[in-house]
């Protein structure tokens, strides 16, 4: 699946008049047409609706609507906002169709809004600033009402490239998108306020549909790669040696959630080396073997993967550890406090997965976390720029990126992993897939692909509130499982 910002639609809409014939007249048609028959088939029942109609080509789309609910009986609210004379001619078209149909237009005056169900013609993908005082009002009004509220292409005052409220968004509880998908349905606050995302391409050709590179590719499970299956005849220095470097005083966690999440990913051998303190705490896991920083120089000279920053900390001998990865070449796994500028920008390594969470990557760039998420794409660009590594933007939208290759998103897992050591667990599957021979791009979106197939398994009978993080390790053998039997198509969840 391709998602693309809102110039790529652009171009998308005029390749189809183009390439396809198709006017622009029909292509409108097409698109409130489809939001009507998705709202017939969800709400067959409906009486009445009110229609609110911006003067842009989104509100052109809502006539279409308006006309359609009108033929089959149904009574509509037509209220109008912005000023009719600037309507482009096609909108204008519809319009009038609706004045001929004996059709009646209110503007908006804070009267009572009658219909069963909104349907929002606003604004369309076109918003990039702030929305006005009057409009935010507007957008109150609508959320304020108890009734169903369904956006054409995309709820109204939601940045379609970057899924932030302007600063506030229509609440949808169905989003009918068209041509192409939007990177900010997807993005932030995009999925919250877009409710269910149908998408109708308006029957364009594949022709059309080729013709613009996309903005982002969703990572699935089709386009992700897994470690080799293991042949009869095989041994554990084959699957990786992963040193894992954490775990100061009263962190100790975070290392053993990185190591059990390698080990049930496959990791031939786990080593981990944490503060004197917390030896007794790993060496509980027969399986980890464990030692404290101080032993980092030999057990570097062992290791085939290097993992560190879960529980790290920031004292000096934590400082020491870093200072010894800087000319290593091995590849590396880079978390939680190790994500220091410095520290990256003096790395020997070239290929250095980083897992920055938005307030990590804000320290990375020096930026605040408000800004690094009002555009994580920008800010997933630059931290690929100035780093040159592949970079894991954590999120709502996980953005995985390197240097030369579209940008790929995450759309699974749940709200769920809103939770502690989640971070840990994800490092460690991106550690125990290099250890397997994937490239750092391909271990890291594997392994944010399969971290939130877990989190959907574990609600599949659960509520994803009480999802914690030793409860995804658990669950990767059995995703695993199914996408090796499934030949990497979609798990039961």
């Amino acid at each position: 699946m391709y998602l693309y910002d809102k110039e790529s639609v652009y171009r998308l809409d005029k390749a189809a008049v183009r390439h396809d014939g198709l006017a622009e007249v029909e292509l409108m048609h097409r698109a409130g047409q489809g939001v009507w028959q998705a709202i017939g088939e969800r709400w067959p029942s409906l009486s009445s609706i009110t229609v609110f109609a911006g003067s842009g080509n989104n509100g052109g789309d809502a006539y279409v609507v308006a006309l359609l609910a009108r033929e089959q009986g149904v009574e509509v609210q037509l209220i109008h906002t912005g000023n009719l004379t600037g309507q482009s001619e096609t909108a204008r078209h519809f319009r009038e169709l609706w004045h001929q149909a004996g059709g009646e237009i209110d503007l908006w005056n804070q009267q009572a809004i009658t219909g069963d169900l909104i349907v929002d013609g606003l604004l369309g993908i076109g918003l990039s600033r702030q929305l006005d005082d009057e409009a935010q009002s507007l957008i109150q009004h609508i959320n304020g009402c108890s009734v169903p509220k369904v956006a054409i292409d995309i709820p109204s005052g939601l940045n379609a490239d970057t899924g932030v409220a302007q600063p506030c968004s229509v609440l949808a509880d169905l989003t009918v998108t068209f041509i192409g998908k939007k990177v900010g349905q997807y993005l932030a606050d995009g999925p919250d306020y877009c409710g269910d995302l149908l998408f109708d391409d308006l029957g364009v050709s594949s022709q059309v549909k080729s013709s613009e590179p996309p903005t982002l590719n969703v990572i699935e499970s089709g386009n992700i790669l897994l470690p080799e299956k293991r042949k009869q005849n095989s041994h554990k220095n084959q699957f990786g040696h992963l040193l894992i470097i954490g775990g100061d005083r009263g962190m100790s966690g975070a290392a053993m959630l990185a190591a059990q999440a390698a080990l049930r990913a496959g990791a031939g051998l786990v080593s981990v080396l944490v503060h004197p303190e917390c030896l007794q705490h790993l060496s509980a896991v027969p399986e980890l073997m464990v030692e404290s920083w101080d032993q980092i120089e030999r057990k570097l000279d062992q290791a085939s993967v290097i993992l560190v920053g879960p529980g790290l900390g920031q004292s000096k001998a934590a400082k020491s550890c870093l200072q010894a990865l800087l000319s290593v070449k091995k590849p590396l796994v880079i978390d939680a406090s190790a994500l220091d500028s410095h520290f990256l920008i003096s790395l020997k390594s070239d290929r250095v997965v980083i897992t920055p969470h938005p307030g990590e990557a804000a320290s990375l760039l020096s930026l605040t976390t408000a800004e690094v998420q009002a555009d994580r794409m920008q800010a997933s660009q630059q931290l690929v720029d100035k780093f040159e590594v592949v970079s894991v933007l954590k999120g709502s939208g996980t953005l995985v990126q390197q240097k030369g290759s579209i940008p790929l998103i995450n759309v699974r897992g749940n709200p769920g992993m809103a939770v502690a050591g989640m971070g840990d667990v994800l490092a460690g599957l991106v550690a125990a897939f290099l250890g397997q021979n994937l490239t750092p791009f391909e271990a890291a979106q594997s392994s944010v692909l399969i971290h939130a197939l877990c989190a959907e398994e574990y609600a599949l009978d659960r509520d994803e509130a009480g999802l914690i993080a030793s409860d995804i390790s658990q669950l990767v053998p059995r995703i695993l499982k199914v996408l090796r039997n499934n030949g990497n198509s979609d798990p039961v969840c």
